[in-house]
């Protein structure tokens, strides 16, 4: 019985084995294929480190080429042309004759290497030295394949000089490069440079010997421009405005008929160009892929541009991407968090820090507290070109931010991949509202449907609602908050909720609570039942209730309100980690409560009798780190004065003060002066205080020497000033 079974077997084996063998010879020709095609590409190894020779010599080659230049990539950077030229050729004094580096620095897809490369082709340019090298070092470099390709193709006269140089170490390449361009004026781009670390080990290799030369730095990240050069500032791309969008996608889209769009398209172009935002690449590419394209087939092209863009015949989307992992661990949830908000939304730093605070996206840094720490973070990512800044203070930090809608899209696209968020809007309001992502925005007037569906979510950690909801049923309210207990961030924007159900209480683990735009007029008590929230945000047309329980909330960094109304005595002293009070009326609450408070950063407070305002003087000189300070006073009868009051009876008549041509506040026209007044404080005492607001009728401007010396910026309102207080 055993011969026919050992009979049957063998043909199997060996058809077994062919099928091997076959299968290794398919794939032994494809890799074969492909090593001849990266030769082709340019492709370097991606397991090439540092110190390993690349063992193409067509790669190296094409480091140094000089790169060709299509005049019909080149729109809207003509000023920035002539800047780039001036700083590479003039030479009239010392600083611009020591070796300078020039960088230029913009996000992905912005033009960086097309202007460098028209620069570097310029006539001026190619005559103004006598050495020039283009270098692509990009994200995977090694650093000795770079140098040892400047020595072959600028040194190397011999076979004899090759082999040496082939055996030559990093160190031994860059002092013969170095000995060598000791006599000349040279330049050298080094485009697409992505770390400090890699200008660290090239740098030793380009002598300042006082002669002019230049090294030009192409990079995403501004930081390793300042690192590599101090002294130059790096010359930051714009985007394009319309009319340069529309020309250089006339350009691409229409190259041989003089670049003109027919009338008939022209409207469907500009709305397909407006997708595009002034950004270059997808200008480019979306230009090309409709020159190829019949009319009949615009619109199909327009519909679906988002895909042309993600993952088109040049894949955008990969281009940016990487950009994003390029980033640090602890920058890339910060980075994806953007997605969750609106297409061409303008958030605010501190609003989005606080919410990476609650995410836990912050770490400590010694005696730094958080929001410093995410300060860093949003600059870097700033830096980094992955963030515009739409609107700086008056400390130059930065106050209101977007991301482009390319860079929005990776967001999200990223976030997917990993469930770190879910978007629901106007675009996919079809897609099931549950999902594992532990994050879901919802940016849709519908946005009950993906919530009152999902009564038990255990996995979602934060919810932002960005709508117009003006109807909002108590039902879906209790659903919502019974629904995510494990809810670290709540965000709701323009909700229609006139109070927030008993239920909020319920969620221990909320450390964000954002409600703005929406009619609120009281806290209910049980939000003190919220031992972990550090910031709570309410925003609405009248005055809030805020209940005595919020002195409970032990971890709260940040109370800001639109105009609150402390009911009873909170004991908003034991929250030692309150860093942020606005806007909040005087009252009860702040005689042995406010002056207790010392680690507030930012204080805002409406002051209406002369009790609140003497509580108040005693208190604030005693806050020591405060930063900003805003006083209203909205009482008629209590006025501002620096020292002393006007030198007349009480009870006189307003007429009095109108004679003198005073501009006075409309409130105080129909009243008559009281006996009471408040003396401002002596600021000077508080040596961080940078930011003064002041609301309510002044006599005069304090004297210089009353504001503290770190003031920036002092705000009037309603200050009914004579003279001009600008020489102050």
């Amino acid at each position: 019985m055993t011969a026919p079974y050992k009979y049957a077997c063998i043909p199997a084996e060996l058809k077994a084995l062919h099928d091997v063998g076959s299968e290794i010879q398919r794939i032994n020709n494809k890799i074969h294929r492909i090593s001849e095609s990266r030769s082709t590409y340019g492709i370097v190894d991606i397991g090439q480190g540092a110190g390993k020779s690349s063992a193409d010599p067509i790669l190296q080659e094409r480091r140094l080429t000089s790169p060709d230049f299509q005049e019909a990539d080149f729109v809207g950077f003509e000023e920035d042309s002539e800047a780039l030229v001036k700083s590479l050729t003039n030479v009239t004094n010392e600083i611009e004759r020591r070796r300078c580096v020039v960088s230029v620095v913009g996000m992905g897809g912005l033009g960086k290497t097309t202007l460098t490369k028209k620069v570097y082709n310029a006539d001026t340019v190619k005559k103004h030295f006598h050495i020039h090298a283009w270098i692509s070092v990009s994200q995977e470099y090694s650093a000795r394949d770079v140098l040892q390709t400047i020595t072959k193709r600028c040194i190397v006269q011999s076979k004899d000089q090759l082999e040496l140089v082939e055996k030559m170490d990093v160190r031994q390449l860059s002092e013969k490069i170095s000995e060598y361009l000791k006599e000349k004026r040279y330049l050298v781009v080094l485009d697409d440079i992505w770390r400090s670390e890699a200008w660290d080990a090239l740098k030793d290799a380009f002598p300042d010997v006082n002669n002019g030369s230049r090294v030009v730095l192409t990079t995403r990240n501004k930081d390793v421009a300042l690192y590599a050069d101090s002294l130059s500032q790096p010359h930051e791309l714009r985007f394009l405005n319309d009319k340069e969008s529309w020309g250089l996608f006339c350009k691409k889209a229409f190259p041989g008929k003089n670049n003109i769009c027919p009338p008939d398209l022209e409207k469907l172009g500009r709305e397909i160009v407006g997708k595009c935002q002034g950004l270059p690449l997808p200008i480019v590419v979306i230009g090309g892929v409709l020159a190829r394209k019949e009319a009949r087939e615009w619109e199909r092209v327009q519909n679906s541009i988002s895909w042309h863009l993600v993952k088109g015949e040049i894949n955008i989307s990969g281009i940016l991407s990487l950009s994003y992992k390029d980033l640090p661990c602890y920058l890339k949830p910060c980075f994806l968090y953007l997605g969750n908000f609106p297409e061409d939304y303008e958030f605010h730093a501190k609003k989005l820090i606080q919410m990476w605070a609650a995410e836990g996206f912050l770490e400590e840094r010694g005696e730094e507290t958080l929001e410093e720490v995410g300060e860093d973070y949003l600059k870097e990512l700033m830096q980094r070109s992955m963030v515009q800044v739409t609107e700086t203070s008056s400390s130059r930090g930065i106050r209101k931010c977007r991301i482009h809608d390319l860079l929005r899209d990776l967001s999200i696209s990223e976030s997917k991949e990993g469930m770190f968020l879910q978007v629901q809007s106007g675009i996919n309001a079809n897609a099931p509202p549950a999902s594992r992502a532990r994050r879901l925005a919802i940016h849709h007037n519908n946005s009950s449907k993906y919530i009152s569906l999902s009564c038990s979510t255990p996995h979602l950690r934060s919810v932002l609602m960005y709508t117009q909801d003006r109807v909002w049923l108590q039902r879906e309210e209790k659903i919502l908050y019974r629904g995510f207990k494990l809810l670290r961030v709540l965000y709701i924007h323009g909700v229609g909720i006139k109070k927030l159900p008993r239920e909020i209480g319920e969620l221990i683990h909320l450390r964000y609570l954002g409600c703005t735009e929406t009619s609120l007029t009281s806290l209910p008590s049980s939000i003190g039942n919220l031992p972990n929230l550090q910031t709570l945000l309410v925003e609405s047309g009248s005055d809030i209730e805020v209940p005595s329980t919020i002195g409970k909330m032990q971890q709260l960094r940040h109370l800001q309100l639109s105009s609150a109304v402390m009911k009873g005595q909170p004991r908003l002293e034991w929250i030692s980690n309150l860093q942020t009070l606005s806007k909040v009326r005087a009252g009860k609450w702040t005689k042995g409560c406010l002056g207790n408070l010392t680690n507030l950063r930012k204080l805002g407070i409406v002051l209406e009798t002369t009790a609140d305002a003497k509580v108040f003087n005693d208190s604030v000189l005693k806050l020591g780190y405060l930063h900003s300070l805003s006083v209203s006073v909205t009482n008629e009868k209590l006025l501002v004065v620096p020292t002393s009051f006007f030198k007349f009876k009480i009870g006189k008549q307003l007429e009095s003060l109108e004679s003198q041509e005073w501009p006075l506040p409309p409130f105080l026209n129909i009243f008559k002066l009281s006996k009471s007044y408040w003396s401002l404080p002596p600021f000077s005492n508080l040596l961080k205080l940078s930011k003064l607001y002041l609301e309510g009728y002044l006599e005069k401007l304090p004297e210089s020497a009353q504001f503290p010396v770190n003031h920036t910026k002092l705000t009037l309102k309603y200050s009914g000033l004579k003279q001009d207080p600008l020489a102050t």
